[in-house]
């Protein structure tokens, strides 16, 4: 039997098998951006190909198919959703438009123009109703308002509804009932607060609006892909990894749409819990360069953060999400210059069609991809093990024409630009992440993944100070190893904004209680058993007086275990201690406020074990390939190099740069004192001597 994890990139899916004895097999298939199906059938293909099964019979065999898509959150990026209306409280039409802040890029600019919003003041529709702070009803729904509302919307060919009342997550009888009503003439039709329980009226709007946007689409997807995999005989589960780093099956997705906004990059960071806790790193960076983007998360401690304000564009998901940044850098990003005469690169990107040049698919700009094959740093005889050749004179022709002519520089000379920029702008956005939270980059190792990230993970971290790295062998599939690491996991919460000289502990006992009984039944609708289940309480604190809370959480625990003083007890020191660790200072003397309980639910599923090799020996030539020229600044330009079959590599050998590992699906560019040790699990532990 199989297990099936799918990641969908910009430009490669990628595709990792794991068998009943856990041995690993993986794959690279170009990815169909305008049909994401055909690509991840592709992938399939060739995973079954390797084990000489067909198609049919692989998915016969498999028990689990694990999905991560960034197919909503492009599908926001790009303005391509479903055409909504707002049925809003009576009197707040504007709520869209007033945003949480002042936007910060320009705070003091009178003239910037109106934020970006997706649905038109002409398609919101106010209802007489409401609802006070404590649940309490003041005024009753009009319920002919809601029919008005409906009709006017199917004048105006509205596909999707969304609710949002005011208060509604404390009380949200009006929604349902409103809901009921456009169910007669919807078939889609978004609950605010059944897609974000907060407090903040602005969070709970825009993230359903998000959700409403992007649900047709999405559960058009899934249709098209659960029709591919049943006709080739695909009888398993199939999930997908949600925005808060757990998976879900598909009928919850298309109930909440919002959990797949910005769950694209959530794996990454739960392979560098993963690693970290292998090899005892107790601080880590995560960075993950793929062909399209560039995504960098920290785990001070090996904890993996969390944010409740999710970018996507100009617009925001309030919806609980791995924390993690992302940049317009990867493989893909096309180099220009600017009106100034400025070389820049990134953040638009050739993607998987055109491709960059070197792939000889119609590419006309020159990209990072194309630069480093330029510079020897990736083989053209060997992309994707050889299956995929690439075309060195279609990448030197583009990088002359566009870069090298204008600047009046020579073609490897403009390649080496491309890539010193691409590198300057990570190390930058890495820099930022860290020192912004409080944090040193030199006090983490740099855990690096993606398809390009072994290319210039030791150029980054050189230019960060940063002396460790670890490349994991399979770096260029860094997030569909990552999904087979995700267990269930759904995030509830109750408001309760209330002192800790207020708190009843009787009443948090039975607030959590109550939400432990949610999560059972949501972990249960998917198929998790009792003894699978775990939960994770907490609570979103603050001082009295402070406008942003901190996420305090308790230790995990079993179905069944009560709340008492002690947990109390715990939550407020923790709150305490958590305040010190992010601000640097704390006052237990004074009161806290406890604005939000939260319990994570959580369903284990099978963990992922990596399989130690005995010990082999330091000396490295058994793997010696071949040696090819390669360009390091530091040595004069291109010099011949040794490179180094990644598959030949053994458990104890160390490799000194400069040097190349050649693996099918990436390339490790080894500079001058850099040394590299093949540890037990064949992943590259690296040290920059020259520090």
């Amino acid at each position: 039997m199989f297990e099936l994890t799918i990641d969908t990139g910009g430009t490669f899916t990628d595709g990792l098998l794991i068998d009943e004895k856990r041995k690993i097999s993986v794959a690279k298939f170009p990815t169909n951006v305008a049909n994401p199906p055909v690509s991840i059938m592709g992938c399939i293909t060739l995973l079954a190909q390797e084990r000489g099964l067909t198609k049919q019979e692989l998915l016969a065999d498999t028990t689990t198919l694990v999905m991560g898509t960034t197919f909503a959150t492009n599908c926001v990026l790009e303005e391509k959703g479903a055409k909504c209306c707002l049925i809003y409280t009576k009197g707040f039409k504007d709520i869209p438009e007033l945003l949480r802040r002042i936007p910060k890029p320009d705070i003091y600019n009178a003239m910037l123009p109106a934020p970006n919003v997706l649905i038109p003041r002409y398609l919101r529709f106010g209802i007489e109703e409401r609802i006070q702070f404590d649940g309490e009803i003041i005024t009753p729904l009009n319920e002919n308002d809601v029919h008005e509302a409906a009709r006017k919307a199917k004048e105006e060919n509205v596909e999707v509804p969304v609710v949002c009342f005011l208060n509604s997550y404390i009380n949200s009888v009006h929604e349902e009932r409103a809901a009921e009503i456009l169910k007669t003439q919807y078939s889609d039709v978004v609950v605010s607060s059944h897609v974000l329980r907060r407090w903040i009226e602005w969070d709970r709007l825009t993230t359903a609006v998000l959700a409403g946007y992007v649900k047709p689409a999405l559960g058009r997807l899934l249709a098209t892909l659960e029709e591919h995999l049943k006709k080739a005989n695909f009888k398993g589960t199939l999930l997908f990894i949600t925005c808060a780093g757990g998976v879900a099956t598909p009928d919850l997705c298309v109930d909440n749409p919002a959990l797949l906004i910005g769950s694209g990059p959530a794996a990454g960071p739960l392979l560098g819990r993963f690693l970290g806790e292998l090899n005892g790193f107790e601080n880590v960076i995560v960075c993950d360069m793929g062909g399209t983007s560039f995504d960098v998360s920290l785990l001070p401690g090996r904890m993996i953060l969390t944010t409740r304000e999710t970018a996507i564009g100009d617009y925001r998901s309030g919806c609980e999400a791995v924390d993690v940044t992302t940049l317009g850098a990867g493989g893909g990003s096309i180099a220009w210059i600017d009106e100034l005469g400025m070389l820049r690169v990134g953040p638009s990107s050739a993607g998987a069609d055109p491709g960059p040049a070197c792939y000889g698919t119609g590419g006309q700009k020159p990209t990072v991809t194309d630069a480093d094959v330029i510079l020897g740093y990736i083989p053209a005889d060997y992309f994707l093990g050889g299956r995929m050749p690439l075309n060195r004179s279609l990448a030197e022709k583009v990088v002359e024409e566009n870069i090298a002519r204008p600047l009046s520089i020579d073609v490897v000379e403009a390649a080496h630009a491309i890539s010193s920029i691409v590198e300057a702008n990570m190390a930058e956005r890495v820099f930022l992440s860290a020192v912004k939270k409080g944090f040193d980059p030199r006090e983490f190792r740099l855990i690096v993944g993606g398809g390009a990230g072994a290319v210039h993970g030791i150029a980054i971290a050189s230019r960060l100070g940063i002396k460790q790295l670890y490349i994991p062998k399979l770096a260029a599939l860094f997030c569909a190893l990552g999904i087979a690491l995700a267990d269930y996991k759904y995030v509830l919460s109750r408001v309760l904004y209330r002192k800790e000289d207020e708190v009843n502990v009787n009443e948090l006992k039975d607030l959590y209680h109550s939400l432990e009984e949610e999560g059972v039944a949501t972990l249960a609708r998917q198929g998790v058993t009792g003894e699978e289940m775990r939960f994770m309480r907490g609570a979103e604190m603050r001082y009295s007086g402070q406008l942003h809370d901190i996420e305090v959480l308790l230790p995990e625990i079993r179905r069944g275990e009560s709340f008492t003083e002690e947990n109390f007890k715990a939550l407020i020191q923790g709150f305490h201690e958590r305040h010190k660790a992010i601000y640097g200072y704390s006052d237990p003397a004074m009161q806290s406020t406890i604005a939000t309980l939260k319990l994570q639910a959580i369903g284990m599923r099978r963990p992922v074990e990596l399989i130690k090799q005995a010990f082999s020996d330091k000396d490295p030539s058994a793997a010696l390939k071949r040696k090819r020229m390669v360009y390091f600044k530091e040595l004069g330009g291109l010099v011949e190099t040794p490179c180094y079959d990644a598959e030949r590599l053994r458990h104890g050998n160390v490799i000194m740069g400069p040097a190349v590992i050649e693996h099918p699906q990436t390339t490790l560019v080894m500079s001058q004192g850099a040394e590299l040790t093949v540890d037990a699990y064949e992943n590259y532990e690296i040290v920059r001597l020259n520090q």
